[in-house]
């Protein structure tokens, strides 16, 4: 198997003194760039493909607007070799009560909170990219430590609180730690 590129992983510590896993540190993809669908298409085209990033491209809008349209229905879309693209629905938390839909008094726009679109990625044989499956076609590497940054330790307001994210590449990370604390 052809190794890919690196999917990099940063270490974040738990934060929530309310959680089991509190002070410990977890894997976190390293979040990149989103790939639009032009930049999906000309990726296409620059593996050897007889076609170019234009036709790739309206192949690509005409199948993503057909989607929509067919999962609107309620339709579920299969795509072999990735998965199953379907729509769920989100109620509100009242619910219908027996009496509302004995007397035709309930209507789904009142208790549809929202429709979402779920993905579950194809799992059979060869083309099994479930999640730890999947794990063996990325070329897993550790790049650093992800630390939430306060800038407003002394507001007490939630939502007047300031962040900013912080990556520190491990060994630096593990040589501030190692001065800090010896």
């Amino acid at each position: 198997m052809v190794q890919s590129p690196q999917f990099l992983i940063n270490i974040r510590k738990n934060i929530n003194a309310n959680n089991p896993g509190y002070g410990k540190y977890y894997p976190k993809a390293v979040e990149k760039e989103t790939i639009t669908l032009r930049g999906l298409a000309k990726h296409m085209s620059e593996h050897q493909c007889v076609y170019s990033r234009d036709i790739i491209e309206g192949v690509l809008i005409k199948m993503a607007s057909c989607m929509i349209e067919l999962i609107a229905q309620g339709n579920p879309i299969k795509i072999d070799g990735l998965g199953i693209f379907w729509p769920t629905v989100e109620s509100t938390k009242e619910g219908i009560t027996r009496a509302a839909l004995l007397e035709g008094k309930w209507n789904a726009n009142t208790y549809v909170k929202g429709v979402h679109i779920r993905f579950r990625p194809e799992g059979v044989s060869d083309d099994d990219i479930t999640s730890r499956t999947f794990k063996d076609q990325c070329s897993l590497a550790t790049y650093g430590v992800e630390e939430k940054i306060d800038l407003t330790p002394e507001e007490t307001d939630p939502s007047k609180k300031k962040y900013i994210k912080k990556v520190t590449p491990l060994d630096d990370w593990i040589l501030e730690q190692q001065t800090q604390n010896p």
